[in-house]
């Protein structure tokens, strides 16, 4: 797929990104996180957002097509903590594309946490090469979820 641009966000860049995380999140976790927990997690005027692009360690980016940002990512060193593709663009390639991307940024080690029951990333992420590496706790809003991690075998 060519027309991929993958840049830092900016904090002109929060509205997007909080609303393709909401989005996202809202189609993934349906029936396994409560949606009001997931819209007020993702609300663009939350400090998270402006933190996340202060923090020396965290990296934020957004990926666009034509313009427009259609995912984000937020990774912490080797671990990427989010990866999330605009629902309307889901399986155009884009997730393909920026998680290559955030593995080339984070390099050998990479790894990610994937809530239990999201069954498209689970088969998202073992396609990509990833191999599930135990159970974990994920907290989504102060509240603790099963997940699974992953990792590459580097």
């Amino acid at each position: 797929m060519s027309g991929l641009d993958i840049r830092r966000a900016t904090t002109a860049d929060i509205p997007r990104v909080a609303g393709i995380y909401r989005d996202a999140r809202l189609h993934a976790y349906h029936g396994l996180v409560p949606d009001p927990d997931i819209i007020a997690s993702a609300a663009p005027d939350r400090p998270k957002w402006r933190e996340l692009l202060a923090d020396p360690a965290v990296s934020v980016f957004v990926a666009e097509r034509d313009g427009a940002i259609v995912a984000m990512a937020i990774m912490e060193g080797v671990k990427l903590e989010s990866l999330h593709v605009d629902p309307a663009a889901h399986g155009s390639g884009i997730g393909q594309r920026f998680l290559a991307f955030c593995r080339q940024q984070a390099g050998p080690g990479m790894e990610l946490y994937c809530l239990a029951g999201n069954h498209r990333a689970i088969e998202f992420y073992c396609k990509a090469g990833m191999r599930q590496a135990g159970d974990v706790d994920q907290l989504i809003f102060g509240k603790i979820y099963p997940a699974h991690r992953f990792v590459y075998e580097d």
